[in-house]
């Protein structure tokens, strides 16, 4: 009886976690898509990113395909203000290996993982334990150390990358706007000249 009662207590705290996740997402994708500051929105989907995976902290490594480089954009946490000048060369790491093969990773102890890079964890004196990355065409997000000693699992890569599908959208969108609101401006110049 007693087993009975714990397994319905767990799978009553399951079903919180699916209805909240569910809910995030949701909540996410409508914020993320009516934002058309980019600073601002990158800065949005690292946050929510983090707290939706309850990471320590969260990074988005943009591609810059004429350098075959990865620059860390905009990050999260401990170490947001140390990575923002960072580069990696895009083959290097985890999170190139993800860009590579363009499948998302649970890294579990990176450290021990052939495709790990210290060379950040050395710049920033701060040791990735684990670490969930999603490629986009535009670049990589990382999720690192998840909060608690449980680690990320399958269910964090799900919600990882239907996170990601939607963040990515939501730069394109951004990008777009960007480039739209440019073209206007142009327009308007050589129009009066």
């Amino acid at each position: 009886m007693k087993q009975n009662v714990d397994q319905v207590e767990a799978l009553k705290r399951d079903l919180t976690e699916e209805r909240r996740i569910r809910r995030a997402l949701i909540d996410s994708s409508m914020r993320l898509n009516s934002m058309f500051n980019l600073p601002e929105l990158l800065k949005t989907i690292m946050q929510t990113a983090a707290d939706l995976l309850g990471a320590e902290a969260a990074s988005l490594l943009m591609y810059d395909q004429a350098k075959h480089e990865l620059s860390f954009e905009v990050a999260v946490g401990e170490t947001e203000d140390q990575v923002k000048t960072l580069r990696v060369p895009a083959d290097k790491g985890i999170a190139g290996w993800v860009l590579k093969n363009q499948k998302p990773a649970v890294v579990d102890q990176a450290h021990k993982n052939p495709h790990f890079s210290d060379a950040i964890d050395r710049a920033l004196a701060f040791t990735t334990r684990s670490l969930n990355s999603r490629d986009r065409v535009i670049g990589v997000i990382e999720v690192i150390n998840k909060k608690g000693k449980t680690g990320f699992s399958d269910r964090d890569l799900e919600v990882a990358s239907a996170f990601a599908a939607q963040a990515a959208v939501a730069i394109d969108n951004a990008q777009f706007y960007e480039k739209l609101a440019d073209t206007v401006v142009q327009s308007r110049l050589s129009y009066r000249i």
